[in-house]
């Protein structure tokens, strides 16, 4: 860190609270329901924030499948609402192979970068270089647990596929505001790029692009790193107030 200011680190020598970087900390945690009305046709589902984040930068948004009619769930998220005011997020499901209705019970967390002052009367806050608040101790700060490090690739004729090979548990939650629609990862040879979270019923983490070109990254992920978190949010401590 700087010469000065604040840094706090946890017991694997990581900083989790500095006056140097923003703190990606718990916003608010729900339900929701990804419907279709036909086997053959997609599903949807939408989620409005309680409260708007006011933050310049979008939340984070975490899923975790509660349980489904569909053996299978890939989808792609798109977070509603602009800078200063993100009001929510909405997914489209799509997956074949299945005579079932892409119905599932989904649960929810959003986070955001702090930037809201203190609810106590006591306690630390931190601000940035222009006033603005960027720690608060009434902030609950997000945990991770894991990360996508590496991407296994394996290619077909329409449709790619990298696999995380990470082992989901049941109570993770997966960032799916990490792979939206229109994502410039997938650099304008994607249809449809998405994130499967269940494949025959076995949770999982991978990414399904669907090209437009059959040469996107035909030698596999060409470098590329990308990194998807994974957390756990037990109710204990991440509630909403």
């Amino acid at each position: 860190m700087a010469d000065f200011g604040l840094s706090a680190v946890n017991d694997f020598g990581s900083v989790v609270i500095s006056s140097e970087y923003k703190i990606m900390v718990f916003s608010e945690r729900g339900t929701f329901k990804i419907l279709s009305q036909y086997t053959d046709a997609e599903g949807f589902g939408a989620v409005t924030f309680a409260k708007p984040i006011t933050t310049q930068e979008p939340p984070q948004v975490f899923v975790r499948v509660v349980n489904g009619v569909h053996a299978d769930l890939g989808l792609f998220t798109t977070i509603l609402g602009g800078p200063g005011s993100w009001t929510g997020f909405q997914v489209v499901s799509a997956v074949r192979g299945n005579p079932n209705l892409q119905n599932y019970n989904m649960e929810y967390v959003s986070c955001m970068y702090s930037n809201l002052r203190s609810a106590s009367n006591y306690g630390l806050e931190l601000y940035d270089s222009l006033g603005g608040v960027i720690y608060s101790s009434s902030d609950n700060v997000v945990r991770y647990g894991k990360f996508t490090k590496s991407w296994t690739f394996i290619q077909g004729d329409i449709v790619d596929v990298y696999a995380s090979g990470l082992v989901i548990d049941e109570d993770d939650f997966v960032s799916i505001s990490s792979i939206d629609k229109g994502v410039n990862w997938f650099t304008g040879h994607s249809q449809y790029a998405g994130l499967t979270l269940l494949s025959g019923g076995v949770r999982t983490l991978q990414i399904h692009n669907q090209k437009i070109t059959a040469d996107w990254y035909y030698q596999g992920t060409n470098g590329t790193c990308l990194a998807i978190p994974v957390c756990k949010f037990p109710a204990s401590r991440y509630f909403n107030t």
